[in-house]
């Protein structure tokens, strides 16, 4: 920490005076984006485990779409991507303990998250769906009066059941299971003991184009927004999401969204997605 004296002019009574003023210069503090560019590199946090954006492919390899958006934006940044596996109930306080600069795995923009963070603009649509058994006869939500129902663990779709059965006057078969990951969901499907799995639309067909015997149906009510896959940011760090959105603005503009969406969903939404981060 350096002193620097100077000379002050001050007014005294319509008359000029100088005075000697000394204070001290602080080290300027370095904003995230800067911390990121001279680290070389960001860390993001995820959970493997939600296919098709993020799991271990047959060699044991991290892959999927939140995988190919992060090592893009990297690139385009001039900084190495470096994922982060963590338990998706705890994520938002991981990222503020400095687990990782930011999440990008996944997640759905919602009221209660943006009490704690701010979100990118989309890069995905996260519409939620509901699966079922295809010979359950469940083919709405009120086929879910009396039944079995689950989400995943910190996800919306938890509060989305709630709203569902307020809405429609139906109760559930004891209290809504929550699961860490989609794949212990699907086990207990399979074994009969829940009737209804909520989570996004696109996670959910994935897991049906290799599976028999499972349909998704849409899970959409007026009682909650459209949704949309962002990524999140602590509230302070307004530099590092302004790069990120550059970027995916980018992206979205010369075609690599689309060409990924295509490539890990069979389609492109880039066209529907919102051009503005979502806000509360």
């Amino acid at each position: 920490m350096s002193k620097l004296t100077i000379s002050r002019r001050t007014v005294l009574g319509g008359a000029a005076a100088i005075g000697a003023t000394s204070f001290s210069i602080l080290p300027a503090r370095a904003g995230a984006l800067d911390k990121v560019k001279q680290a070389g590199e960001f860390k993001f946090g995820l959970e493997v485990g939600y296919k098709p954006f993020e799991f271990r492919d047959d060699s044991g390899n991290l892959a999927g779409y939140d995988i190919d958006i992060a090592n893009e934006v990297g690139k385009r940044l001039g900084v190495k991507a470096t994922a982060v596996d963590t338990n998706w109930s705890t994520v938002i306080q991981t990222l503020y303990d400095g687990g990782f600069d930011l999440i990008l795995g996944g997640m759905t923009a919602t009221e209660k998250r943006f009490k704690r963070v701010n979100f990118s603009i989309p890069y995905m649509d996260a519409s939620s769906g509901l699966l079922v058994k295809s010979d359950s006869g469940i083919t709405d939500r009120k086929g879910l009066a009396g039944k079995a129902v689950s989400a995943g663990a910190g996800t919306p779709q938890i509060n989305q059941l709630k709203l569902s059965a307020e809405e429609l006057g139906i109760s559930y078969d004891g209290d809504i299971k929550t699961y860490d990951s989609d794949a212990v969901a699907y086990e207990a499907m399979r074994a009969g003991r829940i009737a209804g799995y909520a989570s996004t639309m696109v996670s959910l067909l994935e897991f049906t184009k290799a599976t028999d015997g499972f349909t998704v149906l849409p899970f959409t009510s007026s009682k909650w927004s459209q949704e949309w896959t962002c990524m999140a940011f602590r509230k302070e760090d307004d530099d590092l999401r302004g790069a990120f959105n550059d970027a995916l603005t980018a992206m979205k503009g010369d075609g690599t969204m689309k060409a990924l969406q295509e490539k890990w969903f069979g389609r492109s939404f880039v066209d529907s997605l919102a051009s503005e981060p979502p806000t509360w």
